[in-house]
């Protein structure tokens, strides 16, 4: 299958929060880096694209979960061998709307992130003080 890659802007790309049960809110936003046409056309006639992005996570935590930042923290893998992360129950999500990009060629898609579970990593904290969580989601696309 040969790739090309698309150029193009975000009509509306904007943040969600996660509202966790331990009180923690978690912003959370799905960046599309790289969009590529794959010369294929679904059932539909709609073009098939592959798409790269990346997850930004950020944590506000209430004061009896933080804790001194973390010198080093070992790859997730490596954490979840000594011990077994925490999963904390989602209450509430705001903002968890259709994201928006045109393509170079006047066409739009949209992308939504589905947040399917939050870990915390017990014991680890960001430069100011949040615990660390893991934020698994799965990204749809619509043309």
């Amino acid at each position: 299958m040969k790739l090309r890659e698309l150029d193009f802007r975000a009509r509306k790309e904007e943040w969600m929060n996660v509202f966790l049960e331990d009180g923690t809110v978690i912003r959370f936003k799905s960046v599309l880096t790289r969009i590529f046409d794959t010369g294929q056309r679904d059932v539909f006639g709609e073009p098939v694209y592959r798409i790269d992005s990346q997850n930004v996570v950020v944590a506000r935590s209430p004061e009896e979960l933080r804790g001194p930042p973390s010198e080093f923290v070992p790859p997730i893998e490596e954490i979840v061998k000594k011990k077994k992360p925490t999963v904390v129950k989602i209450k509430a999500i705001v903002g968890d709307e259709w994201n928006e990009y045109e393509l170079e060629d006047g066409s739009v898609i949209r992308t939504r992130t589905i947040i399917t579970k939050v870990l915390r990593l017990d014991g680890y904290f960001d430069p100011y003080g949040n615990p660390i969580y893991v934020v698994q989601s799965q990204m749809v696309v619509s043309t």
